[in-house]
């Protein structure tokens, strides 16, 4: 599931996603590995500019500390999407209906 996330104040903010909450949370890891470092992970970032909505953060991102601590504040506005459903196959049409539409209507030529 994911969620929209609104930066309510008045200047950008961002919120670091440490691997210890965010990764774990998320399943798979979102850090990238800089070279020449080690292989020493670097976490990855969400960042809000002010009055911007930002759709289809992984909901894994609320177990973020700072996160959780500024949707408490009201900072930044929390809205939970709906799963999606892939859409339905429209009804089939019955051999007989097919069968009606089909023939002649009386008068037609």
């Amino acid at each position: 599931m994911s969620v929209t996330l609104t930066n309510a104040l008045g200047r950008l903010v961002t919120f670091l996603l440490p691997h210890e909450s965010y990764c774990l949370a998320r399943g798979a890891c979102a850090c990238g590995v800089q070279p020449g470092r080690g292989g020493r992970r670097l976490p990855s970032s969400l960042s809000l500019a002010t009055g911007v909505t930002l759709e289809d953060v992984h909901e894994a991102a609320l177990t973020v500390p700072d996160l959780a601590a500024a949707i408490r504040r009201g900072e930044v506005i929390l809205k939970r999407q709906a799963p999606t459903t892939p859409p339905s196959s429209p009804p089939s049409t019955a051999p007989e209906a097919s069968a009606r539409a089909s023939r002649k209507k009386r008068g037609a030529s």
